[in-house]
């Protein structure tokens, strides 16, 4: 066991590429793959080993998908199940943003209670994929094996240093909590797991299967026959996350405090530039019609919003879609479209560079040209077209999300410089924390790895919270006999449709025009299409390098050996993810070829 978490966690150097001495001050790193969900992401750095700092950085992917490519000319709603086999791990945002759009172009709105089971069946996803990020993927950078290696003066001092929240987690001191993080043998590793199975099962009731849901249809959902027994299972598995989000929070809180007590606040910083959609619809208020957006977006129970230089500058989702420009910038793409589309159903203008535009025109170029292009990537910026005028880069991610739902105060759980809200006692065997808890997300006093890792817990949290309250709504429509989940509709001939929802990673967003009938364009954005995002015609740099760059260097021991330990913290920080599985289309043939590692070695450094 020894020996295969060392090999997980790169104990073992690879023997054809030594670590070169460190000449003038300075060395470059190319680290790829970054994920431990699927390799199709690097990052190459250039580090000013005097200052201890990154002094540039590229990220970029050497995969192309082309979704985009293989859906012209089909039916609109068959986007919601194609779209999903993006991911494996994150498909139902997907599906949700793809059949919301649908729902645009189709003209039909879902009845209430269609619109709580595509929210169950969301919510299920995003409490296991919480936990997947936080203990799984990013947790064992912050374990005891890890530690060890690349900070061993923090390990030394979390030995002596008491865990705070003991009395929740139930872990004496910090050094406890990094070596429940070990892999495949850590407690709060393997504890995550199991609990993982039931946030499948949960999207399996309403959902028919998970990953790859097969409910979702325009004007609702396929699911026939509901029954109470169905909101009561669902339920019961719901109280298994609340019960274990008490412990994760705890825990990640006080190994969180430990780390930035060494010293990490700057780790993984940038600009306080910040951009959600939101999620978790109200019932009744939500509907198919694109001006109506602002309303019900305003309504959900994570609110959607843009942050730029630390000031909320927008809740409305017509805005925010309005605002959206997808540049080639450093992408190996052609930028040869043309402006279909002036404006938005509401008469707002939009760019040639959005979505319902933009055309994915693949030109593959040489990989490691760093002055030109360099990844598969293209570079979304938000357009302040109400403001400056100006294209912001900004960050997605639960740290995004929790930020703009505390500061835009549209939701009672708002204080304006956090969130409070509370979760109900859980008395179920195996958890070690049974009472009613109460949570407050403070608002940090700057992105960083360190803060986006934590906001990912407390979403865990606030999800199971919210969710909980969706119960009780769909309890209330029961009653009512409100019980239809779908609404019958007449396809038109033409349309368009805008669909976003958060998913794990940050928001996720699909954009559709048909036309005679079938998809004539189709865009989407994953989380990581706008993180990863590389230069962007004005020079500036994707989030991923924005964090990277005059970040500090905190791994012990020669600089010439370096790996890279807080390359790879920052970018799992914001839990990236290009995709599970590269596909080609090939006229009607669809060659498919996955690639799912159970986990991927910390990366060595390549030169």
């Amino acid at each position: 066991m020894t020996k295969l978490l060392e090999k997980i966690l790169g104990k073992k150097e690879a023997e054809a590429a030594p670590a070169p001495e460190a000449k003038g001050g300075e060395r470059e790193i190319s680290i790829e793959p970054v994920t431990r969900i699927e390799g199709h992401l690097g990052v190459h750095a250039k580090l000013d080993i005097g200052a201890r700092r990154i002094s540039d950085a590229y990220a970029y992917s050497p995969m192309f998908r082309g979704f985009e490519i293989i859906l012209l000319g089909r039916e609109p709603s068959e986007a919601a199940m194609i779209t999903q086999r993006a991911c494996g791990v994150c498909p139902v945002p997907h599906g949700f943003s793809s059949i919301t759009a649908c729902d645009q172009v189709y003209g039909v709105s879902p009845p209430p209670m269609g619109v709580v089971l595509r929210d169950f069946i969301h919510g299920a996803e995003q409490l296991y994929d919480a936990e997947v990020g936080v203990l799984n993927l990013e947790g064992p950078d912050y374990s005891e094996i890890a530690v060890k290696k690349f900070n061993p003066a923090w390990w030394t001092e979390a030995q002596k240093t008491k865990a705070e929240r003991s009395a929740v987690h139930g872990f004496a001191t910090i050094a406890d909590i990094m070596t429940a993080l070990n892999p495949l043998a850590g407690e709060l590793y393997l504890r995550s797991l199991l609990v993982q199975k039931a946030g499948h099962d949960m999207a399996a009731i309403f959902g028919a299967k998970h990953p790859h849901v097969h409910s979702f249809i325009p004007g609702g959902i396929a699911k026939i026959n509901l029954s109470m027994s169905d909101i009561a299972s669902y339920l019961t598995l719901l109280m298994r996350h609340i019960a274990f989000t008490k412990e994760l929070v705890s825990a990640t809180d006080d190994l969180l405090d430990f780390v930035l007590a060494q010293g990490y606040e700057d780790v993984g910083a940038r600009p306080l530039n910040l951009f959600a959609v939101g999620g978790y619809n109200d019932p009744e208020a939500y509907s198919a019609v694109y001006s109506e957006m602002t309303d019900w977006g305003r309504k959900r129970m994570v609110s959607p919003g843009v942050i730029l230089n630390g000031n909320l500058v927008t809740t409305d989702l017509v805005e925010i879609n309005a605002g959206v420009r997808e540049f080639v910038g450093r992408g190996w793409y052609s930028s040869n479209w043309e402006q279909e589309i002036a404006t938005d159903p509401a008469g707002n203008k939009i760019a040639l560079e959005h979505p319902w535009n933009k055309r994915t025109i693949p030109e593959p170029g040489e990989a490691g040209k760093w002055n030109s292009k360099y990844t598969w990537v293209t570079s979304p910026r938000w357009w302040h077209w109400k403001g400056d005028g100006a294209n912001h880069v900004v960050e997605l991610g639960p740290l995004a999300r929790m930020w703009v739902t505390a500061k835009a105060g549209l939701v009672p759980e708002s204080t304006g410089s956090s969130l409070k809200f509370g979760l109900p006692a859980a008395v179920i065997p195996g958890f070690k924390y049974a009472e009613k808890m109460d949570f407050e997300w403070k608002i940090p006093k700057k992105p960083n790895t360190v803060e986006r890792v934590r906001a990912r817990a407390y979403y865990h949290a606030y999800t199971a919270y919210c969710v909980s309250k969706l119960v009780m709504k769909a309890l209330e429509l029961m009653k009512a006999g409100k019980t239809a989940v779908w609404t019958p509709y007449v396809k038109p001939e033409e349309g368009i449709g805008f669909g976003a929802v958060e998913a794990m990673r940050g928001s996720c967003l699909h954009w559709c025009v048909m036309k005679n009938g079938v998809i004539h364009n189709y865009q989407y954005h994953a989380p990581s299409t706008w993180n990863a995002s590389g230069r962007d015609p004005e020079e500036h740099p994707g989030p991923y390098e924005e964090a990277l760059i005059h970040s500090p260097i905190t791994e012990a021991g020669d600089p010439a050996a370096w790996k890279g330990i807080d390359i790879v913290r920052t970018i799992r920080s914001f839990d990236p993810c290009l995709g599970c599985a590269i596909h080609v289309h090939m006229g009607s043939r669809v060659v498919k070829h996955e690639l799912l590692p159970f986990a991927v070695p910390l990366e060595l450094s390549k030169n």
